[in-house]
């Protein structure tokens, strides 16, 4: 039976969760170049064991939301993760074709979608008020630590150990995290459970939908992520084609919005007993926009940009857990439900954006500095929408 765990141990696990999702994107990009060779595909046929990942990590979340809802967080989580753990063992079948290795990271993705959602709704059910925002903070730095750690864990024992060992790293990490589930997690949804059924998934969504305080907030949680996003996709080309950077070089350099995004997350925990959430959000577009104003009138030098996007990176690190317990705090009995379609909301609105700037041409550093500005000015009315202000 398993037995309880103190509350700083469900942040822990929480934390372990959300990173099990990125150091298995993370972990395998310095191994396609290996792989495309040892199997002899092609490069762009190699890429799809990142996005056949992807896609089935973001759509499986709106089923494991409504599921953890109704059979609880725990089993969900085990089994969620038992078909990971399929996945990543059938990538290290010997002989193994591409076309399998392919199937494996899908099965992969199917199973660890859960983790987005329920290490979210597992926290929501154990915290409220200012604990939730100071777990949800300590999540949202594990999630930026780990595509920091991942892809330079992955060229390492891809180096030393082969491409193969990658996977087999991969099968430890989750192995591990299934067993200290297993042994030290205690059911956090205690309350009442819903039938699971179609009509009541989607009426529970639809409600959501038409909910202010979820488009609010999530429309707060979304932009603060896809703005993050386009400055990540952008930035490589601003430091490598603009300002003439290797690639070797920008890597330097781009650790440190990461540092940013720790440092806010830092502030966060720190003025959490005496700055309310809504402040907070209210204060984030503010920052957002004199982080857009210096990346479009700054000197075209790598500190003068870095800074810019650190200072965005920082408002990013203060407004996600703030914007995410805002959103989960009404919903204890549909926590799941509300963390999966954020979820899902999230990716979803993250990649069109990021679609949409790259075919008009957003490549520059004026042009990147102008999209900050104006998605500042966005997250600002989403701050006056939540709390009903238009």
């Amino acid at each position: 039976m398993a037995q309880p765990v103190s509350t700083s141990g469900t942040i822990v696990l929480a934390c372990l969760i959300v990173s099990m999702g990125q150091l298995s994107i993370g972990l395998l990009f310095p191994v396609l170049p290996a792989i495309s060779q040892a199997l002899a595909e092609q490069p762009d046929r190699v890429q799809w064991l990142i996005s056949a990942y992807l896609l089935a990590f973001g759509p499986i979340q709106l089923l494991y939301g409504p599921l953890s809802d109704a059979r609880g967080r725990r089993p969900v989580l085990l089994a969620g993760l038992a078909v990971a753990l399929l996945g990543v063992a059938l990538c290290l079948v010997p002989g193994l074709s591409f076309e399998w290795l392919l199937l494996g990271r899908l099965l992969q993705g199917l199973g660890a979608g859960c983790g987005a959602v329920v290490s979210r709704a597992m926290l929501r059910d154990s915290f409220d008020g200012p604990g939730l925002r100071n777990a949800l903070s300590y999540v949202a730095m594990a999630a930026a630590f780990t595509p920091i750690l991942a892809p330079a864990l992955g060229g390492l024992i891809g180096h030393h150990l082969g491409w193969y060992s990658v996977f087999v790293a991969m099968l430890l990490y989750l192995l591990i995290l299934w067993l200290l589930l297993l042994a030290g997690f205690r059911e956090t949804h205690n309350g009442e459970r819903h039938r699971l059924s179609l009509a009541g998934v989607v009426a529970n969504y639809r409600r959501l939908l038409g909910e202010r305080h979820f488009l609010g907030h999530g429309g707060m949680l979304w932009g603060q992520f896809s703005l993050m996003m386009v400055s990540v996709s952008v930035m490589p080309y601003v430091m490598q084609q603009q300002i003439g950077m290797s690639a070797a070089e920008y890597g330097h350099w781009a650790l440190l919005p990461a540092m940013g995004l720790l440092l806010g997350g830092i502030i966060n925990n720190r003025i959490q007993h005496r700055v309310r959430a809504e402040q907070v959000l209210r204060l984030s577009p503010f920052i957002q926009f004199a982080a857009g104003l210096w990346v479009l009138l700054a000197p075209l030098q790598p500190a003068w940009m870095i800074v810019g996007i650190f200072v965005q990176a920082l408002g990013n690190g203060m407004a996600f857990p703030n914007a995410m317990s805002r959103l989960l705090e009404p919903y204890r009995e549909l926590a799941g439900a509300a963390a999966a379609l954020s979820g899902a909301l999230q990716m979803l609105s993250a990649g069109l954006l990021s679609a949409g700037l790259v075919y008009v041409g957003v490549d520059t550093a004026f042009s990147l500095g102008l999209c900050i500005v104006l998605g500042a000015v966005v997250l600002k009315g989403l701050s006056w929408y939540a709390v009903g202000l238009v």
